[in-house]
């Protein structure tokens, strides 16, 4: 089954593809968020048309704790509940996570996008826990 993973933030959005049958996630995209209001309906469009054109059965939100972000990630998978199934599961700190790993690659980070690469460290979590 193809899964879409999301690293959901109020400026960036990061997008990850993987297969559960492969277990592997891989980071996709960065969504970036302008104007809240219509930027949203935008940014589920975008995905939307990646869930038709990769053929994704289900999308994996991750929700850092409690507090006004854990609403907007709920209203959030609203929206793309009318399109396909979601599931939301708890990242703590998998940016902060991915901005460590980083670090150790110097120059280098810079050409990596790291919204996209906590997407597929949300993902491959969930990808691992079904093994």
């Amino acid at each position: 089954m193809r899964v879409l993973g999301i690293d959901y933030g109020t400026k960036r959005i990061g997008v990850a593809i993987g297969d559960s049958e492969a277990r592997v996630a891989a980071p996709l995209a960065m969504l970036e968020i302008r104007n809240s209001k219509f930027e949203i309906r935008n940014v589920v469009d975008a995905i939307v048309k990646i869930v038709k054109e990769e053929g994704v059965e289900l999308i994996v939100i991750g929700q850092g704790g409690r507090g006004p972000m854990e609403e907007k990630v709920r209203k959030f998978a609203e929206k793309l509940r009318k399109f396909v199934r979601v599931e939301i599961v708890d990242e703590h700190f998998t940016t902060a996570q991915i901005e460590k790993t980083m670090k150790n690659y110097g120059k280098d980070r810079k050409r990596i996008d790291k919204d996209s690469a906590a997407a597929a460290l949300i993902l491959q979590g969930w990808l691992d826990s079904r093994a």
